[in-house]
């Protein structure tokens, strides 16, 4: 499922996308969430695409952010 569906009108370099995609997939799995209609799976997303926003590029650090902040949720 790719991430470029959530960022509309938002540009980011292609390392970045690539970045940004791969700990999108790596939370996706972890949290098993192969449902496309699970809503979980669009909050992931912005929230993937909001800390590359914010500089964080490193996709295990990404990883990290989501996975700590949605347990906590």
């Amino acid at each position: 499922m790719p991430i470029r569906k959530y960022i509309p009108g938002a540009t980011f370099a292609p390392e970045t996308l690539r970045d940004m995609t791969t700990a999108f997939e790596q939370i996706r799995v972890i949290l098993n969430l192969e449902n496309p209609n699970d809503p979980l799976i669009e909050i992931v997303a912005k929230k993937v695409i909001s800390l590359a926003s914010l500089g964080c590029l490193d996709p295990k650090e990404i990883e990290r952010r989501v996975i700590a902040d949605t347990k906590d949720s």
